[in-house]
């Protein structure tokens, strides 16, 4: 998993690089597909804001969070998109089971 942090008029600290790390493993636990994660984060005035993308097979997943604080339009973006991924996969799954079940009709078999 390739994983991308940008910043835009902001340099990406340390502290930084390690908030997202210790977020990242929520997502990481529900998806094991992710091929690339693209993080960007910017500074407007007072406004922090954090933008991301993650690209998994056949689909990408974008949110973006604004907040007056950098560490927490991080948590907002993560929890965002822990939402998408988790929507995701049940979709898959459901999509996965209703192609494979199997319709027996068993009324006339008394």
């Amino acid at each position: 998993m390739k994983i991308n942090i940008i910043g835009h008029q902001l340099e990406v600290t340390d502290g930084l690089k390690d908030h997202f790390a210790k977020k990242l493993k929520k997502i990481k636990g529900h998806s094991q597909d992710i091929l690339e994660i693209k993080i960007i984060l910017s500074v407007d005035n007072i406004t922090h804001n954090a933008e991301g993308n993650i690209y998994l097979p056949k689909t990408d997943l974008h949110a973006k969070c604004s907040s007056n604080d950098m560490y927490k339009s991080i948590d907002l973006l993560i929890d965002k998109l822990d939402k998408q991924i988790i929507k995701h996969n049940d979709k898959i799954k459901d999509h996965h089971t209703q192609r494979n079940f199997k319709s027996t009709d068993f009324s006339g078999e008394n």
